[in-house]
């Protein structure tokens, strides 16, 4: 392992734009056009980069208390002293690390791709190495467009999904739960059924729909019955957060599938911040959802092997939400997915390119895998360079 040391660490926020206009979901307002990236960067004597975001923490914090965090984790600290790693694979935190990661697991990423860099290896071999050759990823961009078109209704969802399937997407998610907020319930609940089933008809049997109510069907089992009731012959591939996690709501949910004889995937966890809490794990053990959802680049890499581990033998699959990550969470997710045996799909924004290097081909519904050291991404200096006013940069 080298010697080298990190000796700047740079924080820059960088507008990501969506390829269009995102609406609502069941509990939040319009998404819009764009979000921000919170871009760490940490830099070590020998020139190499290791990069990461910082969203999760400065949605609860400031630029000022987040530089002060990264002072501390890393400025002035020995690369080799980032990560543990024995026979070139990474078996936990560094010396001294713990703390940094324990609830921030975005820096963790960061570490493996320093890591990564500077010793001439991939993250990819640093987590145990490659179990596929590609990532199937889908598009996750259809919000409630009907709300932004409203003469079309649900046939605006049903183009923007045709147009996908035409760009190359074998697997999209449809936001439901319109009747948790927006709509009277039982109209809500007529309308996502009569979006999933017109996305169904322009899309045609051989791409994979995901339909996520972000909790959008609580209280109403009732309605959510009559939903999963039409929906089923559209064949789902799974059903995501229909309602708040808890035991008995899921024993009714797995009762309902299987009375209409629905395979899909009963997926959650996307809101659980300390993974694997108590109320996962009782669904876990009774067999209650089929994928667990922690974030990505929240979690990082090492939390995400932590949950691998405990997750070993229960057949729940990995399927970590990265809405929100914009450009870097599609080369995190790219990366991690390449060395899970359990990884289902990989959640993409379709973010413009902009900032960094160009991501892996995506061919047949799947991004092939980066080749490069680290996580195989850079920052694209001459698109990054507009951006360069708003960095702020801490050195030893």
């Amino acid at each position: 392992m080298s010697a080298e040391v990190i000796e700047s660490v740079s924080v820059t926020p960088i507008p990501s734009s969506y390829q269009k206009e995102l609406g609502k979901n069941a509990y939040a307002d319009n998404r819009g056009t764009q979000w921000l990236e919170w871009v760490v960067r940490a830099r070590s004597t020998g020139g190499a980069e290791g990069i990461t975001i910082a969203n999760r923490f400065i949605r609860q914090s400031t630029v000022a208390h987040l530089l002060e965090f990264l002072k501390g984790a890393l400025l002035g600290r020995r690369v080799d002293e980032l990560l543990e790693v024995s026979d070139g694979v990474v078996t936990g935190p560094g010396p001294g690390m713990e703390q940094w990661y324990r609830h921030n697991g975005w820096l963790s990423i960061l570490a493996f791709d320093q890591v990564g860099k500077v010793n001439g290896v991939s993250a990819i071999d640093l987590l145990g190495g490659k179990k596929r050759d590609s990532i199937p990823a889908y598009d996750t961009t259809f919000y409630f467009q009907d709300f932004l078109n409203p003469s079309r209704g649900a046939q605006q969802v049903a183009d923007e999904a045709a147009q996908a399937a035409s760009d190359g997407w074998k697997a999209l998610k449809i936001k439901t739960g319109r009747g948790g907020r927006w709509m009277m319930p039982e109209a809500g609940m007529r309308r996502d059924i009569d979006v999933v089933l017109s996305v169904r008809d322009a899309v045609g049997s051989d791409i994979e729909i995901y339909v996520d109510a972000n909790f959008g069907y609580d209280n109403r089992l009732d309605l959510l019955e009559r939903f999963i009731s039409e929906v089923t012959p559209a064949d789902i591939s799974w059903f995501e957060e229909m309602i708040t996690q808890d035991v008995e709501g899921y024993t009714e949910l797995r009762e309902i599938l299987a009375k209409y004889g629905s395979n899909a995937l009963l997926t959650c966890g996307e809101v659980d911040r300390n993974p694997i809490s108590e109320v996962f794990q009782d669904l876990i053990d009774r067999g209650l959802i089929d994928g667990y959802q922690p974030d990505i680049v929240g979690h990082g890499y090492l939390g995400w092997l932590e949950i691998e581990k405990q997750l070993l033998g229960t057949g729940v699959r990995t399927v970590p939400h990265n809405f929100g990550n914009g450009s870097f969470g599609s080369y995190a997710s790219i990366v991690f997915g390449a060395t899970s045996e359990t990884y289902v799909s990989l959640e993409d924004e379709r973010i413009v390119p902009h900032f960094l290097t160009k991501l892996p081909e995506f061919k047949g519904g799947a991004y092939m895998l980066p080749t490069g050291v680290g996580l195989g991404v850079d920052i694209d200096q001459r698109s990054y360079a507009p951006h360069a006013k708003h960095e702020f940069t801490i050195e030893v």
